[in-house]
């Protein structure tokens, strides 16, 4: 994962309206979670429902939110918000698949339409930080660090009404359960998961004893909506179609990462030693890393090497291992092996060249430029990307590109006179009419645009 499974905490963005200014004086964070396995695993997962649905896979993004509610959402466009805590409580790839043909109804829908309209332009960071500062997913957290716990609701400077951000109409809810029913017909699959699925939500509202969980406030649940589900796999000849196996391997696999960093005393005890599946071994290598048994953990993940030396995930875990415990020479060999099994992996660039900075060699950092600037098609949006190819150019003597990274990381937090700064002296820096003088430019125009008009 990336610095791996890098949680990354949304930076305080400077996004000039009273929302902002109450988040950042909170000390409040939402953290989000860049893992190269677990977002192919999803994608695979749901690229069948976006196709039929007339999505562009590529057009989506997925982003993992570090909380333990049951909630997910979509939020300023083609962009779908999972909690890690409803990842982890699926049970098995159908359940999943089932949450994310809901929301990729209200996509294709076009719910909540007139906000995304105006928030699509904003980076990821800084709706992340609109919705927390603006309470927009409903209520307050299950348990842990009040990502649902909200500040002021309203300001005449701010977006659209962020207080009606997530908030779909009974109507709207309707039509994506009517949809996802309709994309997991034409995709051959059951809606049994959505049914199980909706059955687990049931029973946590009921624990919570008054208290509503995220998932359950912006997506209300009704004995209706279950029966409505248990309808139409009574019709369908699909209702039985089980799960692939490559979806079951997958699915494991994701669940037991995520329990092995995020809960590895949970992991050890859920995934004994005398299970010796892949994703109980996987586990157990992430949990005890984590608890700095690094021995155990490399032994663990050595002989899960033995039996698939061309796992990229594998060789990604073991340079992680490696990286966080100061050794960042030893990691590189594990980092390039991940890379090269999977060149079309822009966080895996990312976390190579991380490791390649650290060492401070001048031949490692010109490779981490040659591994960053092959990420940037895919990772664009990536702070780290920037942050890495700021801190390798200057150290290369690159003025001009430093400046110009300083500028993306500027663009990234909000921070719009910084970014023209920081872009105006890579413009006077850099050769004219080079592909990143023309960037510089660039970055100046879209602040530019993106002032009030008068």
């Amino acid at each position: 994962m990336s610095r791996r499974f890098a949680i990354f905490a949304c930076l305080v963005l400077a996004v000039a309206t009273p929302l902002a200014n109450a988040w950042a004086q909170s000390g409040q964070r939402l953290q989000l979670i860049r893992d190269a396995e677990i977002e192919s695993t999803i994608r695979a997962f749901v690229t069948p429902i976006w196709r039929v649905a007339g999505l562009n896979p590529e057009a989506v993004d997925i982003l993992i939110v570090n909380d333990p509610g049951l909630n997910a959402f979509v939020a300023a466009g083609q962009r779908i918000f999972l909690n890690t805590g409803l990842l982890m409580r699926t049970e098995r790839p159908n359940q999943l698949i089932g949450v994310l043909a809901h929301e990729t109804g209200h996509i294709a829908g076009g719910h909540l339409a007139r906000q995304q309209e105006e928030l699509r332009a904003l980076s990821t960071l800084q709706i992340l930080e609109m919705i927390l500062a603006g309470g927009a997913i409903a209520g307050s957290a299950t348990s842990g660090g009040g990502v649902g716990r909200g500040g002021p609701t309203g300001s005449s400077a701010a977006p659209p009404s962020i207080g009606l951000f997530l908030k779909y109409t009974q109507t709207q809810e309707n039509a994506a359960d009517q949809a996802a029913i309709g994309y997991l017909e034409r995709t051959g699959q059951s809606t049994k998961g959505s049914v199980e699925f909706l059955r687990i939500l049931l029973q946590q509202e009921r624990m919570l004893l008054g208290r509503r969980d995220p998932y359950l406030s912006t997506h209300p649940l009704t004995q209706d909506r279950i029966a409505f589900f248990e309808e139409a796999a009574l019709r369908s000849p699909h209702a039985n179609a089980p799960d692939p196996p490559r979806f079951i391997e997958q699915h494991g696999r994701m669940v037991a990462k995520l329990f092995g960093f995020i809960a590895p005393e949970q992991a050890l005890q859920r995934y004994s030693e005398s299970d010796r599946s892949v994703p109980a071994r996987y586990a157990r290598a992430i949990a005890l890393f984590r608890r700095a048994n690094l021995g155990s953990a490399l032994l663990t993940l050595d002989g899960l090497l033995k039996d698939a030396p061309n796992d990229p995930y594998f060789h990604e875990l073991r340079g992680q291992a490696l990286f966080e415990n100061g050794r960042a020479l030893e990691a590189l060999p594990s980092y390039r092996r991940a890379v090269q099994l999977l060149p079309q992996s822009g966080l895996l660039k990312i976390d190579l060249a991380r490791a390649l900075v650290e060492t401070n060699r001048p031949e490692n950092d010109r490779e981490a430029v040659r591994a960053l600037d092959q990420a940037g098609p895919s990772e664009s949006d990536s702070f780290e990307l920037w942050r890495l190819q700021a801190i390798a150019q200057q150290r290369l003597g690159n003025a001009g590109l430093t400046s110009l990274a300083r500028a993306e990381m500027a663009i990234l937090r909000g921070q719009r006179s910084e970014a023209v700064a920081h872009a105006s002296q890579a413009e006077r820096q850099l050769t004219p009419n080079t592909p990143a003088w023309l960037r510089a430019q660039d970055i100046k125009a879209f602040v530019e645009s993106r002032r009030p008009r008068r």
